[in-house]
């Protein structure tokens, strides 16, 4: 019955050395009958298994009890097999053994099994746990890095890089990157991927690519001017790509997988990074949705701060001008001689300050008024005149023409307003004697603008107190003219240095 088992079975003496096996056996480590007692058993074990195969076979001969065990068994043709060994002691009337009876069941097959299970198992809860990651994770950069990492779980991959495309406010989209599997430093000096034969499929969204040996692959290495693989990039054999196409065909990105060694990627292995680049584009759209959102919010709010400072400069300027007003009329009594003169010099101050105020008006005005474009110098003569009561002497003005536009004009006349209502009130303006030098220069792509005090009050610091009129004027600096204005409290005078972007200026 042994001699026709479907399982190898063999008998052993109390020793332990096999003296007998049945054909299954036989045929399996390449004997003859003869030939089985003569075998050395330990050469048709695996070496890594034979320490442990050891000691529980001697421990089971001292003890005299039954005993299973699972080791590889090498066959005759040298291929290794999983095997369930058990093996029982046949005793005599007296007690003692005289065999021990043992058969070996191939479980290689049922271990594949398993170990394929837990693979699909493993590779579905790195499915499933991408796919939430995808759908919760709203921050780009955290989840393009979360699917690069997953897709080389999921592949075997020995590295990956997504490559992925983000809009900018021109218009246009810059691409970045992300690495996983090796530092980034790994492909830092190397430029970004172009649309050679090899990439342009995935960069153009074709469909995705498999080879085995990307180095024997007929579109490899055609061009310039590396002609393959850069010299000191990583080595790249086996080779997946797959584009990340939304479900409107724009192609946001690209995934791209290597491996040292030829033949690692499979047909699986391409579903696998169909279904996560399908996944990768819903989580782009998604994150560039509340990125978009984010962005809309932050303007509305800032549209919003912008209108409150407004509203409250407005409620300032009108306060002010009364202000002005009345201390124009105390300059020009000053300086006049008769009624009719002091009437005439005062009508001319109230024009001009209605002038520069005008400059400002095409921000609060409707939108069909036809832009307009004037020069630095012109302007600053407008927001000076009303408030200058010593002559021509008292304001020095020098440097080019720079063009104004409309946008432009509004935002530099509400911080130069700013600054000479101050003069007017607290600084060189407020006195005969007091003299202010305006110069300007460009520089690079700015206008640097310098105003020069003297002859004012002694200032003895900064104020204690910043007004709304020195925010908006900084908010325009920074906002609208895109520089800055920086203030210098010295005894002898106010200095300030205002710089603004030529660009922003012209709009």
């Amino acid at each position: 019955m042994a001699e026709h088992l479907p399982e190898l079975a063999w008998i052993a003496n109390p020793a332990g050395k096999i003296i007998w096996g049945n054909a299954r056996w036989r045929d399996y480590i390449g004997a003859t009958r003869d030939e089985v007692p003569a075998t050395d058993w330990a050469k048709i074990h695996d070496p890594e298994y034979l320490p442990r195969v050891s000691e529980q076979w001697v421990a089971a001969l001292k003890s005299g009890e039954p005993v299973e065990m699972a080791f590889p068994l090498r066959r005759a043709d040298g291929q290794y097999h999983m095997f369930l060994t058990r093996a029982r002691p046949l005793r005599n009337a007296d007690g003692k053994i005289d065999y021990w009876f043992g058969i070996n069941t191939d479980i290689s097959a049922l271990q594949a099994a398993t170990a394929a299970a837990e693979e699909q198992r493993r590779l579905l809860e790195t499915l499933n746990r991408t796919a939430a990651m995808v759908a919760a994770e709203l921050n780009l950069d955290r989840m393009v890095q979360s699917v690069v990492d997953a897709a080389v779980q999921l592949t075997g991959a020995k590295f990956g890089a997504f490559f992925y495309h983000v809009p900018q406010p021109t218009g246009e989209a810059a691409t970045f990157y992300t690495i996983s599997g090796v530092p980034r430093e790994a492909f830092s000096s190397f430029p970004m991927v172009r649309a050679t034969e090899v990439f342009r499929p995935t960069l153009q969204g074709e469909g995705l690519i498999r080879s085995h040996d990307i180095t024997a692959d007929p579109r490899y290495g055609k061009n310039a001017p590396y002609k393959g693989v850069p010299e000191g990039h990583l080595p790249v054999r086996s080779y997946l790509a797959a584009p990340v196409v939304s479900r409107r065909g724009e192609v946001m990105g690209c995934l791209f997988f290597g491996h040292p060694e030829p033949g690692r990627f499979t047909a699986d292995h391409e579903t696998l990074l169909m279904g996560l680049a399908a996944q990768a584009a819903a989580g782009i759209d998604n994150a560039r949705l509340y990125e978009g959102a984010q962005r809309d919010i932050a303007e509305r709010k800032q549209a919003e701060e912008d209108r409150l400072i407004i509203l409250r400069e407005l409620n300032h300027r009108v306060k002010n001008l009364f202000a002005v007003t009345v201390g124009m009329i105390g300059m020009t009594a000053r300086t006049t001689s008769s009624t009719q003169e002091m009437a005439q010099a005062l009508t001319g101050r109230l024009r001009a300050l209605a002038s520069a105020h005008d400059l400002i008006r095409p921000n609060v005005a409707s939108a069909d008024q036809k832009a307009h474009h004037t020069h630095v110098g012109k302007l600053i003569e407008k927001i000076l005149a009303p408030h200058v009561s010593a002559g021509e002497g008292q304001i020095k003005q020098e440097g080019p023409d720079i063009r104004v536009g409309t946008t432009g004009a509004a935002s530099l006349a509400l911080v130069l307003h700013e600054v000479a209502t101050n003069a007017a009130k607290h600084g060189a303006l407020s006195r005969d004697t007091g003299r202010i030098a305006v110069s300007w220069r460009v520089e690079g792509e700015h206008m640097v603008l310098n105003w020069i005090e003297r002859g004012g009050p002694p200032i003895s610091g900064p104020p204690q107190r910043k007004g709304f009129g020195a925010d908006l004027a900084h908010m325009s600096a920074r906002g609208q003219l895109g520089g800055d204005i920086v203030k210098s409290w010295n005894p002898e005078g106010l200095e300030i240095v205002l710089r603004a972007s030529l660009e922003r200026l012209e709009a």
